[in-house]
């Protein structure tokens, strides 16, 4: 399961996400993220202190935001990824496509 939490801190959105973001729940999480960059957004971040899996479709949301995101000149940062989830990260080579930090303040 995965659940998604929204705020609001000033011009940036947060994502709260918990649980796995795996076959199953990723065209849900899609759907929210697109629906964010519908609207207008300029910056997301996800805060990814309550996941606890990827899967390569998770991985697949990722890269279909940053290619919304990225001609707009918008941005999306990811914040707080468990030694797991980095890994799946760096290996994939996502992390070069992402600016990661250890905490959503930093990303502030």
């Amino acid at each position: 399961m995965l659940t998604i939490a929204t705020e609001q801190k000033g011009d940036v959105v947060v994502m709260t996400l918990e649980g796995r973001i795996d076959a199953d729940f990723a065209k849900s999480f899609e759907t929210a993220c697109l629906e964010r960059i519908d609207q207008g957004d300029r910056q997301l971040v996800m805060d990814f202190k309550g996941v606890n899996f990827i899967s390569s479709a998770g991985l697949r949301v990722f890269l279909l935001i940053a290619k919304q995101l990225q001609p707009q000149g918008r941005r999306i940062k990811l914040a707080a990824l468990n030694p797991a989830l980095m890994d799946v990260f760096e290996i994939s080579g996502f992390s070069k496509l992402f600016t990661i930090v250890p905490h959503v303040e930093d990303a502030l």
